[in-house]
C-alpha cells in the first residue's frame, strides 16, 4: 500500500497535472488540485475499516489513538500532495526534453524513498515484522479481501 502510494503521489501525480495543464493553465487547476485533499480525507475512516479486515489490531491502535490519528494521516497526505503540486509547478513551464530529464531525477528521488519503505531501517523493520504477525493471509489472499 504505502509502496503503491508513494509512486503515485510523489511521482505521478505532480507528473499529470503538469501534463494536463501546461505553462501558465497549471494555475487553473490549483482549485481542483488542493479540494481532492478534503476527498482523500473523508475517504481515511473507510481505508482504515478495510485495512483492519486484514490487521484487525489496527482496530485496537485506531481507538487508542483517536482522533490523532486521522489528524497525521490527513496531514500527511496533504503534504506529500504539497510536495506533488511544487512538482507540478517546475514541470508545467518545461519542455518535453526538461520535464523527461526533471522527470528522470524525480524518479530517482521517489525510486529511493520506495526502497527504504521496502526496505526500512531495523526499528521500523521491527515494527512490521509485528504487524506481520497479525496479517491475516497471503499477498494474493489480503488483495482479494481489500478488493
Amino acid at each position: 500500500l504505502l509502496l503503491g502510494m508513494n509512486a503515485h503521489i510523489n511521482l505521478d501525480l505532480g507528473i499529470a497535472a503538469a501534463r494536463i495543464a501546461p505553462g501558465a493553465e497549471i494555475d487553473d487547476l490549483k482549485g481542483d488540485f488542493d479540494r481532492i485533499n478534503g476527498v482523500l480525507a473523508r475517504l481515511v475512516g473507510g481505508v482504515k475499516e478495510e485495512l483492519s479486515t486484514v490487521w484487525p489490531a489496527l482496530r485496537w491502535l485506531d481507538r487508542l489513538a483517536g482522533a490523532s490519528e486521522d489528524v497525521i494521516i490527513n496531514f500527511s497526505m496533504t503534504r506529500a500532495r504539497d510536495r506533488a503540486w511544487e512538482c507540478a509547478l517546475r514541470l508545467a513551464p518545461l519542455s518535453a526534453k526538461a520535464q523527461s530529464r526533471e522527470i528522470a531525477a524525480l524518479d530517482e528521488r521517489v525510486a529511493a524513498f520506495g526502497r527504504l519503505i521496502r526496505k526500512p531501517l531495523p526499528v521500523a523493520r521491527l515494527v512490521t515484522f509485528v504487524i506481520r504477525l497479525r496479517e491475516r493471509g497471503s499477498v494474493p489472499e489480503i488483495i482479494e479481501l481489500l478488493e
